[in-house]
């Protein structure tokens, strides 16, 4: 640099020289510092997604959805029986969390009608229980009715379309809802169960309007009743599953279908426990069930 400074050089070359070399410089102070590797990264939590309060996001805000109206792939309802990321384009959610404890549950109570949920805004397409007549496929609860047979009101939200996706008879009545039955004898016998469930890919479109996933997904959290998840209770005991919404599996066990967290995350891209400690995630995410007792 010295010998080419040193030369006779017109000064508008120079000016233009050092521009450049002071935008380079500019450059890297702009790009993304190098981890150190010897730095304790297991207790930093990752990137917090917005987080709104509600005891039903012990998962967090996996897609970090909001409220705001242009927000149309992954806005965020949050409803008094649980929250949900609704997809305006697919016309189901990305997923949608919930708490189901003892007091939730009850005897059967009058099946409500399906409703459009007035909760969207206007600009969204309304999603009717018609959309789904003729189709071949069932309207399948996210949030299922059963866990919320104590509530009128909250067993209603529950027959909301934006809690409704497209599920095969197959998977519906059969692998799905013995897993449904399965965590709601967990909160009958006095645990508190933290579930999330949504959808993934695309196999069809009804009335132009609503895509059938080609999975439907959900973990569960069976923690001591006043326990949280972060806890690591012995006693609590983590389930994920991811099942295929196909016809012809009406035999098949929802053990199965058990995978990692980890795994759903890949195939769904969402980030759960996106809030925790990053020792706590790895330890959550990556075994094929948690069950510490």
């Amino acid at each position: 640099m010295t010998d080419i400074l040193s030369r006779k050089i017109p000064r508008t070359v120079l000016f233009l020289l050092v521009i450049s070399f002071g935008s380079i410089a500019c450059e890297r102070l702009r790009s993304p510092a190098i981890p150190n590797p010897d730095a304790n990264t297991s207790t930093v939590p990752r990137s917090t997604p917005f987080l709104p309060e509600s005891i039903h996001l012990v998962f967090g805000n996996p897609t970090n959805a909001s409220s705001d109206p242009t927000n149309k792939d992954n806005f965020l309802i949050v409803g008094e029986g649980s929250v949900l990321s609704y997809n305006d384009l697919r016309g189901t959610v990305n997923w949608v969390s919930w708490k189901t404890s003892k007091a939730d549950l009850g005897d059967s109570i009058p099946r409500p009608e399906f409703e459009a949920d007035p909760r969207l805004p206007n600009s969204f397409n309304r999603i009717q229980y018609y959309d789904y007549s003729g189709s071949g496929f069932d309207r399948g609860h996210m949030v299922p009715s059963a866990d919320r047979f104590a509530n009128k009101k909250l067993n209603e939200e529950t027959f909301l379309m934006t809690n409704i996706v497209p599920q095969t008879g197959a998977l519906n009545q059969e692998a799905w809802e013995r897993f449904e039955s399965f965590a709601r004898k967990q909160a009958w016998n006095g645990r508190d169960v933290y579930q999330i469930a949504g959808v993934y890919g695309e196999n069809g479109i009804l009335r132009n309007k609503i895509t059938v996933p080609t999975n439907c997904w959900k973990v569960i959290a069976i923690v001591p009743r006043g326990k949280r998840v972060e806890d690591l209770d012995r006693r609590m005991r983590i389930i994920a599953v991811d099942m295929p919404n196909i016809f012809g599996i009406e035999d098949e066990p929802w053990e199965r279908y058990k995978v990692t967290i980890r795994t759903i995350e890949e195939r769904a891209g969402i980030d759960l426990f996106a809030h925790l400690l990053r020792e706590v995630q790895d330890k959550l995410e990556t075994t094929l069930e948690i069950q510490n007792r």
